[in-house]
Parts: structure tokens; sequence; C-alpha cells
């Protein structure tokens, strides 16, 4: 299934009685799945979807099973569509596969049963009302339970195809609306109870089954089928508890040992109506696409294992990005929460296996989506059949990097090399850009878009644009360049700020020429880090007039030493197609001048340089260097070596550096020594990249999600007014911390977004000094609106100091949810002599500013200076109440004057 977005859990109350569980099987103990010895098991699989069971959209198209198998017949005739079959189930799945996930770390299968592999549909029974069996289902599974048992590797038996179908979502389940549903036919649930019955007959005594899931997501509407036809709106679910509850009893005449699993309404999330759970051996899975992966975002199925005393299987999740699945897989392990991935394979990259499409299916595909003309029989079965071969493991294109993000990046933040990559000295040495990498996002790559929400978003986010190759956030398609050395792949559609890591064996220290292979319409920049050092400087890509129209760009004298290196290609300015870096070994590093690469801001008060070569400790010293921060020269109080690495020098200013400063770095000196003998070139004003952390300007608003420090707090989707996320789950304690500058000293209004349902709270904010004193301080009352997204803005009043600095937010009373919070200036109150105040408002001020100055006289003069001191707005002959056009002055902080016969006011004002 991959339709349903979010988890929506109904629930009340249940008691459990004692389990029936055989010593050498697995049974539940309280919330925990247990072996025979008591230790919890973690369960780790993957879906078998598209074998027993074909849903269209893994196919590259859509329908039910019912509707392929017509449109195959359609196109190649009953005997050829029965061959393609026959080959489809012998070589979608075997015992390559098992020993493969096995290998990978999974330590379960789900099986998606199809029922007509084991029973025909009611209405082929050779005799109306009874059951028949069929023995190429069961030989299936008791030869893929072997399999398992080989590589002591579970199996889950899943329905997914119950008779007569569960679900309007007809492909997941072949369900045909022209024929009683699974719902609507008494004969097709009994249908059901026997095949279970079947089942757990056959399989009592096997402790390498796992577990019974008895129906796959049911989306049903039974209170009022027409207007809720997936049933998320159902509040009892009657009919779907009663027959899980019938085929219980029915598996507990044969089977007194396996766990059952079931599943809710609304694709297995809907859990209205449960009763008191009538079995002592249950699990309870829910199934979860496409929202996030906070705490809040699996808290109504935690709720529900504690209230039931229960254990939770996530039974069905994927179609994701490796991010996405990494950060599920951690929050549910960390949560002691099984899961299940879907699928194995398919036509598509986001899973371990890719089928690859075939020529003559692609021309089936496309008549099928209305794109083509009809193929002939010949091209529709040659190209049916070479499917069936590509769909076999050997065949396929295996995704490395989609195991390593489920099995072993959840619990680690290390990389590792997703290709072997070595400098060998007189060859010229290609890196491939797809190939960065195996890790996270941050650790191994950073790329800015890495993942689909659409369910909490409402918007649909490609996390590879395109679509080949990886499955990472990072952009990749195929290449169209003739150049020998590409591997069919480029990264694109690159942004500013992102980078690829590569790990790569250096058999030689030396001067390098590395040579970029990039294409683009604009001009790009990058740079080279090894080891954490800028080795290359600001590299300038000249438009190439195309995406696709490639040339080299070759950086001279590039030092490497030897060793197991991490390379990092920087983005500084994207827009570019990035195909491969190249290597070739030119010089001795002794061959290279001691220069200055690049520099950066490294806190508020260092500047860190990089060089290109060791430094020699003993030489450094001030004297040389000029620092202009914004036009102001000073020399700087202290330049030291950097802990981490001898090509970097710290170096200390007179002042606190802000993010907003421009600064420039000069060497005029000639003391600054190499280990090698050489010494630092002189250079006049080289760029500092400002990396300061970027400071929340107060007067604003401030998201509550945008926190620098988080303790304790989680985030979920927001349904408030643009959506987004706010934060919840509030305990006495918990915090939040936010970059911010004041402005201006004052009081300022202050407005929190609340949302709480039963109980009254209570925040403070406070205003931090450097040392994490409070300067400032208040407190906002939340009171109770009524919901968890009900939302309500509350005011309060709050004394702020100017300057940069922390602003704390602290609760003290729970338990509410926060969307946002926003300070606006308060109006400021400037008397003259007796008489009544003067106001401007709104502060801050959009497009209008009304000015109120009564007692200064009837026809004012309005000014508006910036903090530079220029006249930026002036206006004669205003009222003493007025309302001022400043729609056309750029954001800031302005200082507005009102000149009368009876005096002159003025204060500042921010404008958005």
């Amino acid at each position: 299934m991959r339709y349903f977005f979010r988890v929506g859990v109904l629930c009340c109350f249940l008691f459990g009685f004692g389990h029936f569980a055989s010593a050498q099987l697995l049974h539940t103990e309280g919330q925990k799945i247990v072996d025979s010895e008591g230790n919890e098991v973690i369960w780790r699989g993957i879906g078998l979807g598209g074998w027993m069971l074909q849903e269209g959209y893994m196919l590259g198209t859509s329908g039910a099973q019912h509707v392929l198998e017509q449109r195959i017949e359609e196109l190649v005739g009953t005997e050829n569509k029965e061959q393609f079959y026959e080959a489809w189930l012998a070589n979608h799945t075997r015992k390559i596969d098992v020993d493969s996930m096995a290998s990978w770390g999974y330590n379960m299968i789900r099986l998606p049963m199809h029922y007509k592999l084991y029973t025909p549909p009611i209405e082929e029974e050779p005799v109306a009302g009874e059951i028949t069996w069929i023995d190429k289902g069961f030989e299936m599974t008791d030869e893929l339970l072997e399999w398992c048992k080989a590589n002591n590797i579970y199996l889950i038996l899943d329905l997914h195809a119950a008779p007569g179908g569960q679900g309007e979502n007809a492909d997941i389940s072949d369900y045909d609306p022209s024929k009683p549903s699974l719902w609507e036919s008494e004969a097709n649930r009994a249908k059901m109870v026997a095949l279970w019955r079947k089942l757990a007959e056959r399989y009592a005594d096997e402790p390498m089954i796992a577990a019974y899931d008895l129906i796959n997501e049911t989306n049903w509407g039974f209170q009022n089928h027409d207007s809720d036809p997936n049933g998320c709106a159902e509040s009892q679910n009657t009919l779907l508890w009663d027959l899980q509850k019938e085929v219980t009893a029915a598996i507990r005449e044969v089977d007194q040992n396996h766990i059952i699993v079931i599943e809710g309404n609304c694709w297995g999330n809907n859990y209205s109506g449960l009763p008191t759970l009538w079995d002592d051996n249950l699990v309870i899975s829910y199934h979860k696409y496409w929202n996030g992966n906070t705490q809040g975002d699996i808290q109504g199925m935690l709720n529900m294992r504690t209230e039931r005393n229960v254990p939770i299987w996530l039974g069905e999740t994927g179609e994701n990005s490796n991010k996405w699945f990494t950060d599920c897989i951690e929050l549910l392990e960390d949560n002691s929460i099984g899961w299940s991935w879907w699928p194995l394979k398919k036509l598509g990259l986001n899973n371990p296996l890719e089928v690859r499409y075939n020529d003559d299916y692609r021309a089936v595909v496309k008549y099928w989506n209305g794109e083509g003309s009809k193929p002939t029989p010949e091209v529709a079965m040659a190209g049916l059949m070479q499917l069936a071969e590509d769909v076999k493991l050997e065949n396929t294109f295996y995704h490395p990097d989609v195991v390593d993000a489920k099995i072993r990046q959840p619990h680690t933040t290390d990389t590792k090399p997703f290709r072997a990559h070595r400098l060998i000295e007189g060859q010229t040495n290609v890196v491939q850009a797809t190939d960065y990498d195996l890790g996270r996002n941050e650790h191994a790559y950073y790329d800015k878009v890495s993942a689909n929400y659409h369910g909490s978003t409402g918007e649909y986010t490609a996390w590879n644009s395109g679509w080949a190759y990886r499955n990472d956030g990072v952009d990749i398609e195929p290449i169209s360049d003739s150049e020998e050395l590409t591997n069919g792949y480029n990264v694109g559609w690159t942004e500013d700020g992102e980078w690829l890591q590569y790990t790569v064996e250096v058999d030689a220290s030396g001067v390098y020429q590395v040579v970029v292979r990039y294409a683009g319409e604009a001009t790009g920049w990058i740079h080279l880090e090894l080891d954490g050092v800028d080795i290359s400087g600001p590299v300038e890509l000249p438009a190439t007039s195309g995406y696709q129209v490639w040339k080299d760009k070759i950086i001279e004298n590039v030092g490497i030493e030897s060793g197991t290196k991490s390379i990092r290609v920087y983005i500084d300015k994207g827009g570019f197609n990035f195909s491969y870096l190249s290597f070739f070994l030119t010089g001795e590093l002794t061959d290279l001048d001691f220069d200055a690469l690049s520099s950066a801001t490294y806190d508020d008060e260092s500047i860190l340089l990089n060089l290109n070569k060791r430094v020699k400790q003993e030489s450094i010293a001030s004297a040389g260097f000029v620092v202009a921060v914004d036009g102001q020269e000073q020399t700087p109080r202290e330049v030291l070596l950097h802990d981490e690495s001898e090509f970097q020098l710290l170096i200390k200013v007179n002042q606190t550096l802000g993010d907003d400063n421009m600064i420039l770095l000069s060497y005029s000196g000639t003391t600054l020594e190499a280990q090698d003998g050489t010494f630092l070139e002189a250079f006049s004003d080289l760029p500092v990249d400002n990396q300061l952390p970027a400071h929340f300007s107060i007067p604003g608003k401030i998201e509550a999600e945008d926190f620098e420090v988080n303790v304790g707090l989680e985030l979920e989707a927001t349904t408030d007014t643009g959506l987004g996320q706010n934060i919840g789950y509030t305990s006495t304690g918990d915090y939040l911390e936010y970059l911010v500058n004041v402005q201006f000293s004052g009081v300022y209004d202050l407005d929190v977004r609340i949302a709480c349902n039963n109980n009254s709270g209570k925040l403070a904010f406070q205003q931090l000094d450097k040392e994490g004193n409070v300067l400032n301080e208040t407190q906002v009352d939340v009171p109770v609106t009524g919901g968890w997204q009900t939302w309500e803005t509350v005011s309060a009043q709050m004394t702020l100091d100017e300057g940069r600095g922390v602003l704390k937010v602290k609760i003290l009373d729970p338990e509410f949810n926060m969307n946002w919070f926003r300070f606006t200036a308060a109006p400021e109150v400037l008397e003259v002599g007796d008489s009544e105040a003067m106001k401007f408002y709104p502060n801050p001020a959009d497009d209008y500013l009304t000015v109120n100055a009564p007692d200064l006289g009837s026809r004012l003069q309005v000014t508006i200076h910036n903090l530079s001191g220029q006249l930026v707005f002036e206006k004669q002959g205003v009222s003493h109440l007025e309302r001022i056009d400043i729609s056309q002055l750029p954001g800031g902080l302005y200082v507005i004057g009102v000149n009368g016969e009876r005096g002159v006011l003025k204060s500042k004002v921010m404008i958005r």
C-alpha cells in the first residue's frame, strides 16, 4: 500500500490474558516480542511485494492484478499470459533472494499472499458454498519457509489479497468492484477464515514462522461507505474486529503457538472501536508512509502499546529516501519497535533491488499508460518474458545504499566508501561524482531536499530529482557526454551549500592536477577539502551554455598527502551538473609555493585561515596580519595554530563578530614559515566567509521549530494556518534556545501561538547573556483552547536589551503545543512637557506607518533616517494624525522624527 500518509490512532482500553506460547516459538510478553529464553526480538524485515500479488505501480503502470491480467491477455492471449505468470512466480523470489536478505542483515521476511494461489474465488468454486484448495500457494510457501530456515530468518504470513478484496484501494488487494468484496459477502469471509485455519494447521509447529498477519490494510467504510470509502472516519469497525476475532478462534483450534498480528482500518491505522483484546499472543500492527520521523509522529502508537500492554509492530513502510529510512528505523528501534520494509524489488530505485525496463516491455507500458501505440503480440510477449527474466536477483540492479540506510546507518553516523577510490602514481585516477560515500545526510553528503513528507506537508517532494542510480537526496540523472571516463550518470540540481564526500586511498604524496568535469548554464563555484582543510581555494566553473554541454575545469597545484583521505566537494554556488573528478600526480610537495587558500569565521572572535602547507609553529606571530571588519582595520590580538590541523591558523580579533559583518584578511609579513622551509606569500583583502549562525531579528516572528537548542521537546506537523511544524509533548523543565539579535532596547509586545487540549499551562521567555545569566524574563499563561490543534494567540510584554544573544523558552507548566512567537516593539511613548503621548504604530511596520502627535501642532514635518544617518524619507504638511506610505523603504531599522511648532520627537521603528 502506498496511499495512506498519517498515523491516526483512535483507541480505547483493553486487558490481556495469559499466552499460549510454545517453548521454541516467538511469543509476546507484555509489550515485547521474545524468544523461548525471554530475549526481546526486534523484527527487521522486508516484504516480498509483487511476487504473489502484483500492484500496477510496481510494473510501471496502474491497476489491480485482475486488470493487469486482462491487459496482458488482450495483448498476447491466454496461453502466453499463463506462460508469463508461471515464469514470474518462479523467478521473482528464489533461494538466492533469501540468502541475500539474510547476508544483508534482515532477520524476517513478510510474505504478501494472494488467496487465489491457495483457493479459488467463490465464483469459481466447483460447488457453490464449498471450499477447495490449490496446491500452488502452499508449495510456494513451503519452499520459501525452507529457504528461511536455512538462513535462520523468520517468516511472517500476510494475507495481502483477501477473498473478494478488503479495500476500495483496489490495487493492493486485487479488489474487483464488479464482484462482492470481502465485506459484502459472507462466503468470502468464510473462505478467509478457512484459509487461515488451513495455514495454521500446516505450520503450527514451525518455529521460523514468526506470526500470522491476518489482513493487510483494510480500507473500507462500514458506517457510511459513500462519504468514507476508505474507513478513515470509521468510529466502530465492528465487522473488521469481529472477522479478526473469528479468524483467531479458527487458528487457535489447530495452533496454540504462533503470534497473531491484527491491523486496523484506513490502511492499517484506524483502531477505533477496538474491543478488549481477545487473545494473549497478539501484536498490533500499523503502517507508516511519508510523514515525519519524530517522537510525536509515533506517539499515538506508543500510547496504544502502553494502554493495551501489547507489542506494536510497524508492519509496512518504505517508498521514500534513504534519509527517511534511516531516521524512521532509528526512531522505531529507539522505542523497541520492529519493522518491515516495502518492497524487496520492483521497477524503481528506492528498494534494495531495482528491476530494469527492457525496450519491448517499455513499449507495453507506454501503450497501457496511453503514451504509445499498441505493440504487436510478438513485441509484447518478448517484453513480458524478458521482464520475468530480469526480475531474477542476478539480473536486477542492486542498491547497497538502500540496504546500508536500513541496516547500518540507523546505528552510526560513520561513513564508508561506496566505491574503492585509489590515486595511483602515473595514472589518471577518476572519482565519479555519483560514487560519494555511504552514510547519512550531513555526514556522507549534504543535500537540502532529502526526503518526502507529503503526508504531513501535503506536497510531494522528489528527493532525487533525476530518479536514478542512488536513493539519497543527491539528485542523479543519466548523462549525455561522449567523454569515456564517465560512468553514465551525473549529479545535477546542485544548490548552494551542498557537498559530497569521497574516501580515497592516496598512494603518493605530491602536487596533483585535479580536473572537474561539469556542465551548466550559469557560473558555479566549488572548493575542495581534504580531511576538513581547504586544498583548492574558490574554484570558478564558468557557464558551458547547457546542462549537458560538458567541459573540464583544471585545478593546478593541489597538494595531497598519502594515506586514507576524505575529500569533499563543496558547492559554494550551485546550478551546475557534476560528472567526475580526476587526479594526476605532477610533482613533489616541495615544489609548491606557500599560499593562503581561503578563510572563514571560526567563532564570534576568531577567523580560520586555510594554508596549503603545514606551518612551523615557532614562526607564528601576529605581525603582518591585518583584519578589516566592515572597513575598520585592526591587528589581531593573537594568532594560533589550530589544535586539529597544522594547515590552519586561528586569528583572534579584538571584537565580537556578527553574522552580518563583512570581513577581509591581509598579510604583508615575511616570517610565517612552512615545515618545508618556504615562507608564506603576501596577500591582500582575502574575503573571509562569514559562517556565523544567523540570528533572528527582533522585532520579528520566530517559528517554534527553528530552535538552536532543544531539550526534551518533540516536533509534529501542525494544521494551523501556514502548516509546517509545532513543538509539543511538553514537560516541566523542557526548553528551547534561539539565537536572536535585538535591534534596540525597550519594551516589546510578545504574541505566542498556542494550542492546549485540557490543562492550562505556563512558559517563560528569558533573554540570556553570553554566560547564560538571565538578563530579562517574562512569563506567559497558556489557556485551554479545546484541542491539540485548536490554535489561539496569547499575549504578554517583555523588556529586551539591544544586542546579539540567546532567547530561552522554558516550559514551566505543561501540557500544550506552540507553533510560533512574535516580538513587536510596543508603541513608544515620548512626552513633550505635560502634553499627551505621541505614538508611531504599528512597529514593526510593513507598508504604512501611523503618526499620532496631537501636541506638536497641526502641520508637521516627518523625516526618516537610516542608521547611517542618511535621509531616506521626508514629508511636509503632515496632520497630527496621519498614515504615511513607507512601502518603498527596504526592511531594516530606522529613526523617525516629527518636527512641529511645539517640539521635535524621535523614535526607532522597524520596517519589515
